[in-house]
């Protein structure tokens, strides 16, 4: 078993290694390249499945000057496909660098959204303290009209029900006093 995975780990830094090579050979010029699907290689790694390439890879293309409000076709940012997944660890590594947690897709859904309507709690309980930390909206709305807490609920996520409410009820508490 060690054996296999010192295989795994060995493979992951020879990969890691010839990312590395290209990109340097191509002076960063195809980190923000798009596929079919407009999707750009920073967003492609935060979707890998195992958090270690993940993560190298994510945080390679961002050293390598990748944008990271780079958008797909849909308007969706790697931000809003690393909280739709539940990948914390990619989300964090994003938010350090600056990604925006408010930009909207072509539905009007935030990352936050996206993570409420996944149940994944852990990355809206996140979102919630950086939205705090930096004064950020938490009750938008999306064009149908939905705030992350209304699709939390609809979709039966208490625990992002219960993170989001409590924000929110607090927020619209203290506008009423000014």
């Amino acid at each position: 078993m060690e054996d296999l995975l010192f295989r795994q780990t060995d493979q992951l830094s020879v990969i890691i290694h010839l990312a590395r090579f290209v990109l340097d050979a191509l002076d960063g010029g195809i980190v923000d390249s798009r596929t079919d699907g407009a999707r750009t290689p920073l967003i492609s790694s935060t979707l890998l499945p195992d958090s270690q390439p993940r993560c190298k890879f994510t945080e390679l293309l961002l050293q390598k000057g990748a944008s990271v409000n780079q958008r797909d076709g849909n308007g969706r940012t790697a931000l809003s496909h690393a909280c739709e997944q539940g990948y914390l660890d990619a989300m964090k590594i994003l938010v350090r660098n600056g990604a925006d947690p408010e930009i909207e897709d072509s539905w009007g859904n935030t990352a936050l959204m996206y993570a409420a309507a996944t149940g994944h709690s852990s990355v809206v309980e996140f979102l919630v303290r950086a939205f705090k930390k930096l004064g950020l909206q938490m009750d938008r709305q999306n064009r149908a009209g939905n705030s992350a807490a209304d699709v939390a609920k609809f979709l039966g996520h208490s625990e992002c029900v219960s993170a989001l409410t409590n924000v929110s009820s607090r927020t619209r508490e203290l506008r009423g006093r000014w």
